[in-house]
């Protein structure tokens, strides 16, 4: 009798094995942050609100190459678009984090912030907004404890491709 319920045992839980396995298999869709009918996507140039004057321009350019890069949606003009990103660049920030015994910075923070929004054409309504999108990095102008130092564009790039790859991430993804 304890033979025949542990047979039964087995079998119940390979049974249950294979279902959560086979849950794994099912279909999982390439764009869950997106409504299903949208395909293509229309990125006008950023908005500029800060000093830096190319910053708009440079982040549009780099997130209009990653979206290609990503091949998930088709780049289009705004009027045909099923769903159009629009962005502004609200503040731009360098902070010296680090000074030497002459105050002089060794190293900075820099601190990008956008108003992004991605509007939903077809349906007429805005999907989501986010007022205070941040991304930000470090970097040191002098070489200290072996780091190589850079200069302000070079972190700036550096900066640009995190936040571009976050963009399409949050517009993709949702997160």
């Amino acid at each position: 009798m304890k033979d025949a319920w542990r047979g039964r045992g087995l079998i119940l839980g390979a049974l249950g094995a294979m279902v959560v396995l086979s849950a794994g298999c099912s279909d999982v869709a390439i764009r869950p942050g997106l409504p299903d009918y949208m395909s293509n996507l229309a990125v006008p140039i950023f908005q500029n609100r800060t000093v830096q004057p190319d910053i708009a321009n440079v982040i549009t350019q780099q997130l209009i190459q990653d979206f290609l890069v990503d091949g998930r949606m088709t780049l289009i003009e705004p009027e045909k678009a099923n769903a159009i990103l629009q962005g502004t660049v609200v503040q731009y920030i360098l902070e010296p984090l680090l000074l030497d015994v002459h105050n002089t910075p060794q190293q900075y923070k820099m601190r990008l912030i956008l108003r992004l929004s991605l509007k939903d054409n077809q349906a007429g309504k805005v999907l989501w907004t986010e007022e205070s999108f941040e991304e930000n990095t470090t970097y040191y102008v002098a070489n200290t404890l072996g780091i190589t130092p850079e200069d302000e564009q070079t972190a700036r790039r550096r900066l640009v491709l995190q936040l571009t790859k976050r963009i399409v991430a949050r517009v993709i993804e949702g997160f």
